[in-house]
């Protein structure tokens, strides 16, 4: 992200982030672990998932490897420094139901990084705040996204961030 906007300045008029990049360090062992007892168990049962759109096109074990690898690269070292360098427009759509896999407040504390993320960087900016969970928000909030979306083509065209 950072590179692009860097690299590319007149081409990204802004970014729009669909609950993610919520820089908090939640992945430890215990919870790396978790994730791939999980996708484990899941396994048999995936390849049904797949066709009803309730599982993406990969393998279990590419799962929860792709969610390990989103723990690391969600580090507040890793993913902070990249936030407070954006300068254009952000407008982050964020969910507020638990997700799968999910324990208790998990994800509610995950999200509340982008507090001190807003606050260090003012282009940076809570678009909603959509009940449905981080599987959903695609299919349930989709008008929450393209007002987000309009709002920052808004912002560019009249040269604000």
């Amino acid at each position: 992200m950072r590179e692009r906007t860097a690299r590319n300045p007149r081409r990204c008029l802004g970014i729009v982030l669909v609950d993610g990049a919520f820089p908090y360090d939640w992945l430890d062992e215990a919870m790396e672990q978790r994730i791939t007892t999980l996708f484990r168990r899941l396994g048999w049962v995936w390849p049904l998932l797949r066709p009803t759109g309730l599982a993406p096109r990969m393998s279990a074990a590419q799962q929860a490897h792709s969610n390990i690898e989103l723990g690391r690269l969600s580090r507040v070292h890793e993913l902070g420094p990249i936030l407070d360098d954006i300068t254009v427009p952000v407008r982050c759509v964020v969910a507020s139901g638990t997700s799968f896999g999910s324990r208790g407040e998990e994800q509610e504390l995950i999200r509340t990084s982008l507090d001190a993320v807003t606050a260090r960087n003012p282009r940076i900016r809570i678009g909603a705040k959509v009940t449905s969970n981080h599987g959903a928000i695609l299919k349930k909030d989709y008008g929450a996204i393209a007002g987000a979306v309009r709002e920052v083509a808004a912002l560019d065209h009249l040269g604000q961030g």
